[in-house]
């Protein structure tokens, strides 16, 4: 089972995009005859015209279009900058239709492997079309809904499965009942229905053939490929098969799906012990990768968003800032009105006049304040993304290199006669202590203890590993050991509660950390104590440290609460209560 989500989901990102689209002039025409440059010119002249026609609903739909074709182009920056760009245009107008937008972004994200922001975005996609009955938009977006729990969590797979099920049997969708037949292979494959999945992939071809759904042939081509070498142990026809799809539907295949496959042919060819055709397609498949994703492209695509919502808070801000700046003005000329009325209230309405404005100084300082912990709690979500897709990275793709790179010398070793040249056996030691390193590095990103086993045993972990003869961590929870959290709300807590350690190891001074965790109401309750020298959390500081500044910036982004107690040479408490996310 080891390789069934790499078969998976290279059949289920087909169906992501190849609903039917309806046909748009030249845009098809030009997509047919494979000439994609004019495709995006004609697709940019049309978007640039309704824009300054005003005709912000069609420049939407459009720009959608043009998205798609920067993405088989695979250039996903500006296929998210068209995206983001229809978004904000929607939004400041109104207008419905945005769930297809948000679907799309989240598509985006999910073809770079960004899977959190993915499913962030597909879940507000969700909210949206079932507010707006879209259900167009709903299908996709129950389809990868499932295409991303299918590698974590079965029984929400279940439940996307059918709600998408349903709507294509309603709506009489071809291209999605195929789709959905594939769904069914997938989901009893995971649950190891053997019977179940077969008949399932069967229907799906021979629906797909009859309809002559070309991607859906495809994907079942591949999952047969899977079938024949997990449930029948036949490498070879599973090679057969992959290899079929990559001679007879080449021009069909983008960089994302010759990934898969050449992933999928190097499997078949290590079981069948061909290793010079899978040394090939490994890279092959290292090859393609580099097209799809590079280490500048997360950057950009975060930049992208970040200046996205930076705009949208900018927007926001001056609509305030227009309103009180409105409501003063109204206010000026009835204190005018007034005092040309009465002045003898001179002195009373000044007084009034200054309190006003004072408090629309202190609103717009509020103002501020927000859009200042919005950029902390923004910069800090980034770095946690980028932590755990640095992880990731490290540990799916180049530490998975270097151990392939391990196996071709161990192989090469095993078929070698004779003396085995000294160099070899320096280079395949050298390939393990990288491998080991970047294993490490990978595991100090983001502990694999709380990816596995949760916030409990990751903050035990922490209290161990921070323990030595100075100073000793004790480390208590009141509540179920065994539950789990919100991954995103997880990796939120654990660094947070990183961030008090760390300040008690570096400035506290103390002998004794305590942490205790407690789960009540829906709430999580963190206590944070030590026996250091403290300080005077009565007076009022310039300055709380840029530390204690974030902690409290994602408390607040949490909906959460915080209090410090400390007295100078009694220590300090750091109490919180956080909302369990649902």
């Amino acid at each position: 089972m080891d390789r069934i989500f790499i078969i998976i989901f290279f059949l289920l990102f087909l169906g992501t995009i190849s609903f039917s689209q309806p046909k748009v002039d030249s845009i098809d025409y030009y997509s047919e005859k494979k000439e994609l440059i004019k495709a995006i010119n004609y697709a940019k002249k049309k978007s640039d015209d309704f824009l300054a026609q005003k005709k912000y609903f069609d420049f939407c739909r459009i720009s959608v279009r043009k998205s798609k074709l920067f993405g088989t182009l695979n250039d996903h920056e500006k296929a998210l900058n068209t995206l983001y760009k229809a978004l904000s245009v929607s939004e400041k107008n109104k207008l419905k239709g945005r769930a297809e937008i948000i679907e799309q972004i989240a598509t985006r994200y999910s073809i770079i492997s960004d899977t959190n922001r993915a499913f962030k975005n597909y879940y507000k996609a969700k909210k949206i079309a079932l507010t707006e009955k879209d259900t167009a938009s709903l299908i996709h977006v129950y389809h990868n809904l499932f295409r991303l729990h299918t590698t974590k969590r079965i029984d929400s797979s279940y439940y996307y499965m059918k709600k998408k099920f349903v709507l294509d049997k309603l709506t009489n969708s071809i291209s999605g009942l195929s789709f959905s037949y594939n769904n069914h292979f997938v989901y009893y494959t995971l649950i190891n229905e053997k019977e179940n999945a077969k008949s399932y992939l069967d229907s799906s071809y021979n629906f797909a053939v009859k309809n002559n759904i070309k991607s859906s042939i495809i994907g079942t081509l591949s999952n047969y490929g899977y079938y024949y070498m997990q449930y029948e142990n036949n490498f070879k026809k599973g090679a057969e098969t992959y290899e079929k799809i990559k001679n007879e539907y080449k021009d069909d295949l983008t960089t994302f799906y010759y990934v898969e496959l050449y992933l999928n042919l190097v499997y078949a060819y290590e079981q069948i012990g061909d290793y010079k055709k899978a040394n090939f397609y490994s890279s092959l498949a290292y090859e393609y990768s580099q097209k799809l994703y590079n280490e500048n492209l997360s950057d950009k695509i975060r930049e992208i968003e970040t200046k996205y919502n930076i705009a949208k808070v900018e927007d926001e801000f001056k609509e305030k800032s227009k309103q009180l700046e409105e409501r003063q003005s109204r206010n000026k000329k009835i204190i005018f009105i007034f005092v040309a009325l009465f002045g003898f209230s001179l002195v009373l309405f000044y007084f009034f006049y200054q309190n006003l404005q004072l408090k629309q100084r202190n609103k717009i300082k509020e103002l501020d304040s927000e859009i200042q912990e919005n950029i902390i709690n923004a910069s800090i979500d980034g770095q946690e993304i980028e932590r755990k897709k640095l992880s990731e990275v490290l540990h799916d793709n180049i530490s998975a290199l270097l151990s392939s790179a391990g196996l071709h010398l161990s192989a090469y070793l095993v078929g070698h006669k004779g003396e085995i040249p000294e160099e070899i056996v320096k280079a395949r030691s050298l390939l393990k202590e990288a491998h080991d390193q970047v294993r490490d590095l990978s595991h100090e990103l983001v502990p694999p203890v709380l990816a596995k086993l949760g916030l409990y045993y990751a903050v035990q972990d922490l209290c161990e590993k921070n323990s030595n003869s100075v100073i000793h961590f004790t480390f208590n929870f009141f509540g179920s050991n065994q539950k789990r959290y919100n991954e995103d709300f997880e990796i939120k807590v654990y660094f947070i509660i990183t961030e008090l350690v760390n300040n008690i190891v570096k400035h506290s001074k103390a002998k004794s950390g305590y942490i205790t965790l407690e789960e009540k109401n829906d709430c999580i309750i963190i206590n944070v104590e030590d026996n250091g020298k403290g300080f005077d959390s009565s007076k009022t500081y310039t300055s709380d440290g840029f530390g204690i500044t974030q902690i409290k910036a994602r408390v607040k982004n949490l909906k959460g609460k915080i209090t410090i107690t400390s007295k100078i040479n009694a220590g300090t408490l750091v109490y919180i209560k956080l909302h369990i996310p649902h």
